[in-house]
């Protein structure tokens, strides 16, 4: 091969491979483009966009701490996708998600109102619809909230996000589903010897198994979300299905939460049975016993 012929293969060769990876970047770049144009139309000042590997951060901190808690969330997002079984080749949405922090409630009223078109009922919402996926908290963090602090707030969102990408966009998870695996895939992947996991390990065993006085949950306790401790018994519960002796058929309870043919939301008692579970007490008695073990399950 003639050294001019090699040297337009070599050029064709690059221009393939630049082609190739061009599609994503292009994706991420006009969904960043998007995020900053929108946070203009909400008047939010000083704002920034960051892309890292997993998710656009977005919010009014400098841009090496946004780069920092990308990185964080992208743990998330990683643990997120092995515990919910996406396929290898199956995408949560198209490009990257975006993550917007504005602990101003003002702003963060404001962008609900203007970009959004919803008045903030809480502090964050959740949106993968359509080609720009996001995810936003408005939680009042003390000033000088650290990056791990902030991520914290940030983190269960993503993973609420990808549970809500698995199951569909029309399907409506309840809350204890949709929080506490939120909660249990954040605190797992910042670390199973860190401090979160460690207090939820506290907590959850004290409010599943009770003490002092107080008797253990029973799991309907769970799904009628009036415990003040509920918290702990959702993440519990979330994560004996989806890390402990229920992995095997998580999806299984996943593809149940998706509506009937006429759209009607299903029972969570037909959820539970669709993942091998007669009947929740059986359920009741398998998962006490696992966290009487002390929740036992393979580090991820």
């Amino acid at each position: 091969m003639t050294p001019s012929r090699c040297t337009h293969l070599l050029a064709a060769m690059f221009v393939a491979v630049f082609a190739g990876n061009s599609s994503g970047d292009e994706v991420s770049e006009k969904q960043k483009k998007a995020a900053l144009e929108k946070l203009a139309k909400a008047e939010v000042k000083r704002a920034a966009a960051v892309e890292g590997e997993a998710v656009i951060a977005v919010g009014q901190l400098p841009e090496a701490r946004l780069r920092a808690i990308a990185a964080t969330l992208a743990k998330t997002a990683k643990l997120g996708r092995k515990a919910l079984q996406f396929d290898d080749k199956e995408e949560p949405w198209k490009g990257k998600l975006t993550v917007i922090y504005l602990p101003e409630r003002k702003d963060f009223a404001q962008y609900m109102r203007l970009v959004v078109g919803q008045r903030p009922e809480t502090s964050w919402a959740i949106s993968i619809r359509g080609d720009e996926p996001f995810v936003i908290s408005g939680a009042d963090l003390n000033a000088r909230a650290s990056n791990a602090d902030i991520a914290a707030e940030l983190s269960p969102l993503v993973a609420s996000a990808m549970l809500q990408a698995k199951v569909g966009t029309t399907a409506k998870p309840p809350r204890w589903v949709e929080r506490g695996l939120g909660n249990v895939v954040a605190w797992r992947a910042d670390g199973m010897s860190g401090k979160r996991f460690s207090a939820y390990k506290t907590k959850a065993r004290a409010a599943v198994l009770g003490g002092g006085g107080r008797p253990a949950a029973p799991i309907a306790d769970v799904w009628s979300g009036e415990r003040p401790d509920g918290e702990w018994l959702a993440a519990s519960l979330m994560d004996f299905l989806a890390f402990g002796p229920g992995a095997a058929n998580f999806p299984k309870f996943l593809s149940a939460l998706r509506p009937g043919e006429n759209g009607e939301d299903p029972a969570i008692t037909t959820a539970i049975e669709a993942a091998g579970w007669k009947k929740p007490a059986e359920l009741e008695i398998a998962w006490r016993k696992w966290v009487t073990a002390g929740s036992p399950v393979k580090r991820q």
